[in-house]
């Protein structure tokens, strides 16, 4: 399948939004429905092998699927998506600028950003782990890192979750996911620590590092970010959530994109419960995973 050229895209969206913009300039009524448009710009993460990265075939990953999906759902045509690659510092940000209409990146549902944007999911919940050169000495517990060197790159909660509720790791930022991986393969880090279904990945295609068992944090629920001019399409995209969470189209799509999960039924661990899924328009509004 060909991708649209992102650059076009953007540039598309760009031009299309300032003249809604202007058009709509002092109307504080409904937008239209985001799934009327052209096209359909949704954010995403090119580096994050198993969840959503880039090759010369374009974006493939379980969040690509995601996206596929729901659009499908909603009558939005493969051909009318346009994904524009993200930084996780950028993500709210793109959405406010409304230079995105969804962002779908591994982007965990929490209370600082339900302030300024609305989330439909979660979609998949997963614990922070860490990610280890293979053949150190496995981890027990979080305190063997106490003092030694962990990397979380910027903008992600997992950042937030090291250096507020464990200062007693030397958390080390990194600009992207690889930037970590770079600094834990080079010997500068000790680990590297996300949310484990992101580690699964990278190990999947790197045999030189491994996914530890110890996790630490709260669940991480994964949503799609939405504007908050949107609530009814962020009603719609929630109603759609659930019933793909709960097909066997979920399950294939987390397998395919992550084998290792299918021993033991480690995919289950992920899998969201539907009174957990909704439009989240405020702090507080996400229902515990555990």
């Amino acid at each position: 399948m060909k991708f649209p050229y992102r650059g076009r895209a953007v540039a598309f969206f760009s031009v299309t939004s300032i003249m809604a913009a202007s058009a709509c300039a002092g109307d504080n009524g409904p937008k239209p429905p985001i799934f009327k448009q052209d096209r359909l710009v949704v954010g995403v993460k090119n580096d994050q092998p198993g969840t959503s990265v880039v090759d010369h075939y374009g974006h493939s990953g379980f969040d690509i699927q995601v996206v596929y999906h729901l659009a499908k759902a909603e009558g939005v045509e493969p051909k009318k998506i346009a994904f524009n690659d993200i930084s996780s510092d950028d993500r709210e940000r793109a959405l406010k600028d409304n230079r995105v209409d969804l962002v779908v990146a591994t982007f965990s549902i929490n209370d600082e950003r339900l302030a300024g944007i609305n989330f439909a999911g979660p979609y998949l919940v997963t614990m922070q782990g860490f990610l280890r050169r293979k053949g150190d000495v496995p981890l027990k517990s979080s305190d063997d890192l106490n003092g030694k060197p962990v990397c979380a790159w910027t903008g992600t909660t997992s950042e937030d979750v090291l250096s507020k509720q464990y200062p007693q790791i030397h958390q080390i930022s990194g600009k992207d996911a690889q930037d970590c991986i770079n600094k834990l393969k080079s010997g500068e880090v000790a680990a590297v620590s996300t949310d484990q279904l992101i580690l699964y990945g990278f190990a999947h295609v790197d045999p030189s590092v491994e996914v530890s068992t110890v996790t630490i944090g709260s669940p991480n629920n994964y949503g799609v970010g939405i504007s908050k001019d949107h609530p009814e399409d962020c009603k719609e995209l929630a109603a759609k959530i659930v019933d793909y969470v709960t097909s066997s189209d979920w399950q294939n799509d987390l397998m395919t994109a992550f084998p290792e999960l299918k021993d033991g039924d480690h995919w289950k661990d992920f899998q969201p419960k539907p009174q957990q899924i909704g439009c989240h328009d405020k702090p507080s509004a996400v229902v515990p995973a555990r």
